[in-house]
This record gives C-alpha cells, sequence and structure tokens, in this order.
C-alpha cells in the first residue's frame, strides 16, 4: 500500500509537471500604472518546488524513508513588492516548507517526530535603485548570500559549508537567521551586504540532558566582486555571541565565521570554489559538554564543476554532468576528517520537471557509507 502511494504520487507529480507550462514564479497581481487605485502599484507573485526523493546507502540505513522515498525539501513562496515612488519600494517575502508524505499521512516515508512544515523566511523592508535594500526578519544571512550560494548547486551538498554544519542555521547566523537586519547595495561591479543579529530565544540542542543555545547578537559583512562578466571573487565574515547552559553551568561562546568564493562561467560550464574558516563553529564530535560544545578552530573545503548540454527537444531541454568535491577538517583534540567526492547529472526535462542523480564517495573518521540520491524537482 505505501509503495502504492509513492507510485501514485510520483506519477501524479510527473503529469502535472509536463501539463504545466514553466515559469521561475506566477505573477498573480501586476502593476498597473494606468490605474490610480490603492492596489495599483502592488505586485504578488508565488513560487515554489515540489521535491520526492529517494536515497540508497550501502549497507544498513535505519532510516527506512530513505529508500522508500520521502521529501527532499518542497517548498513554496509568496513575494510582494509595492511601489511608493518610481525608485523605492516596500517589499515583503515569505517561504513556507512542508513535508508532502507527513501532509497525505505516509508514515513510513517519513522521520517520525519530524516537522510537517515550518517557516523558511519570512522578512521585509524597502528597497532603492540608488540606496539599495534593507529587510528585517528570517533571512539569509551573510555567509550564505554571499559565499554558500555559490556551491550550493548539487544534491547531498552542505558537509563542508558553515551553512549545514553549525548548531542551527536559523540561529547562529550561518544560514537563514531569524531576527536580523540585513543591508544590500551594489556600486558598480561590487556588492556590498552586511547584517546584524538580534538577540533570539534559547533553543534545545536536542540532546535529552536539558542543554540549550541562545544567540545573544552577531553581525557580518560581505562583498561580491564580478572582476569579469564570467567571473567573480566574493568574501564574507560573520560573528556571532552566543551562550550554552543547562541547569547548572553556562559558558559563552565567540563564534567566528569567514569564508571566500571564486566563481567562473564561461559558456555553458559553471565551476566554483569556496573555503571556510571556522572559530568555535562546528559542535563537538566528542562528547558534548557546556564547557566543551564546539569544536575550535576547522575549516571547510568546496569545489564543483559542471557543465550544461542544451538538447533543447520537447522533453529534454539540458543535461548537465557534474564533479564535486568537498572537505572538512577540524584541529585541536578532535582528530576529525570528512572528505566527499559526488558524480552526478541533472537533466532539465522542462515543464518545470528535473530529475538529479547522484553517487557520493565518503571517505570520514566516522566511517559515513557511500549513497546513492536520486530527487525530482517540479519548480513553478
Amino acid at each position: 500500500m505505501k509503495k502504492h502511494k509513492i507510485i501514485g504520487f510520483s506519477g501524479s507529480l510527473i503529469a502535472l509537471a509536463i501539463a504545466a507550462p514553466s515559469h521561475a514564479e506566477i505573477t498573480i497581481l501586476d502593476k498597473n500604472p494606468q490605474s490610480n487605485s490603492l492596489l495599483a502599484p502592488l505586485s504578488l507573485q508565488v513560487g515554489g518546488s515540489i521535491r520526492p526523493e529517494w536515497i540508497f546507502t550501502n549497507g544498513p540505513d535505519a532510516n527506512k524513508s530513505n529508500k522508500r522515498g520521502h521529501d527532499g525539501g518542497s517548498r513554496v513562496r509568496f513575494r510582494a513588492d509595492y511601489k511608493l515612488t518610481d525608485h523605492t519600494s516596500v517589499i515583503g517575502y515569505y517561504e513556507w516548507g512542508f513535508n508532502v508524505p507527513h501532509f497525505l499521512g505516509m508514515k513510513g516515508n517519513y522521520e517520525p517526530g519530524s516537522l510537517r512544515d515550518r517557516q523558511r523566511q519570512l522578512y521585509a523592508g524597502f528597497k532603492d535603485d540608488r540606496y539599495g535594500t534593507l529587510t528585517y526578519g528570517h533571512q539569509y544571512g551573510i555567509y550564505y548570500s554571499v559565499v554558500g550560494i555559490k556551491s550550493d548547486v548539487w544534491d547531498n551538498d552542505g558537509h563542508a559549508g558553515a551553512t549545514g554544519i553549525g548548531f542551527n542555521g536559523d540561529y547562529d547566523g550561518a544560514n537563514k537567521p531569524k531576527n536580523s537586519i540585513m543591508y544590500k547595495n551594489t556600486f558598480g561591479p561590487v556588492t556590498v551586504s552586511a547584517n546584524y543579529l538580534l538577540p533570539e530565544d534559547q533553543k534545545d540542542d536536542g540532546s535529552g540532558t536539558g542543554r540549550s543555545y541562545r544567540r545573544n547578537h552577531g553581525a557580518g559583512f560581505g562583498f561580491d566582486y564580478a572582476i569579469m562578466p564570467t567571473l567573480s571573487w566574493a568574501a564574507a565574515y560573520s560573528s556571532t555571541e552566543a551562550n550554552v547552559k543547562n541547569s547548572t553551568t553556562q559558558k559563552g561562546y565567540n563564534q567566528q565565521v569567514s569564508g571566500t568564493a571564486l566563481t567562473w562561467q564561461p559558456g555553458n560550464w559553471y565551476l566554483t570554489s569556496t573555503a571556510s574558516y571556522y572559530k568555535d563553529f562546528v559542535p563537538s564530535t566528542r562528547n558534548h559538554t557546556v564547557s566543551h560544545y564546539f569544536a575550535g578552530s576547522g575549516y571547510g573545503l568546496e569545489e564543483f564543476v559542471g557543465y550544461t548540454f542544451n538538447i533543447d527537444k520537447p522533453f529534454l531541454k539540458s543535461i548537465q554532468p557534474y564533479v564535486a568535491v568537498d572537505s572538512l577538517r577540524l584541529k585541536g583534540d578532535e582528530n576529525y576528517h570528512a572528505n566527499h567526492v559526488y558524480l552526478g547529472a541533472g537533466t532539465e526535462m522542462g515543464h518545470g520537471l528535473s530529475v538529479y542523480l547522484e553517487r557520493t564517495i565518503a571517505t570520514t573518521t566516522d566511517n559515513e557509507p557511500d549513497s546513492t540520491w536520486i530527487t525530482v524537482f517540479y519548480n513553478f
């Protein structure tokens, strides 16, 4: 019965994708400069992605939903822009993540205790084509928006970049920090970014010991320099003051993340390389204690090379074979390393439908097994 549900779900998804037109986002309300009504300056857009996914791991896998099929990060987003003047707009953005099998009651296709849905982003602010963009809320942080996004281009990524290896990207500032202020502006070939992280409520670390993490405040800055139309260099730095505590002990940490990225896009090629340095950012690989919760210093490297073959047929638009590698090293007493090689291909079929097939070859201190990933994307 569960297999029938998965097959039915995937079949319906493919049929929907083939029938639907291909759009990055759907405009549900557009600005009307000829009208004097209150809603004339407003535009609304909606988009999203549905992502069934299968993971086949060498050897036993305690998570049965990997091979049965599960949700790989489905989401829907809403974007609003209200034009105040010729130069200035009020903007808003909301992104909601949802677990399709969880909503459908397919118990064998999601982990027990996992969230059925969650807020991925929610922010608002002002955009001016002269003075830049200023936003507040739950949004991308400095590291991801400047460096991490460059290498967020394959399926099983995030093992060496700061966006996936900290305490929690909604709190430590590396991915999508809540309660944050972001400013961004472009000066010729250079885009500069800066943010400030306000205090955030404490978050239980999930260990069952009553231990929690609390962000006090933080800040970061970065830039993206377009050296040539096909070549860019980016760098970012962020610092977060946080406390880790239990019922009897508390310790403060100054978490620091530095990163840089070089990206080259000649013709159909996409090549990127990132390097990041961490201080008191990655949780310790030993037994966690309040006094030694983070691993001290470490570094991560990520590289990706892909070439897109444009086929341009009715149900086969392009194929991008790629190779990616990453490496995470933690110093001090951790004695931990993780290296991965990824061999994969992304196939775009048109009508919003694409499929990624990827093999992960792992060499890690904790003997992570190799795995094969298959993810279907229906983007609208």
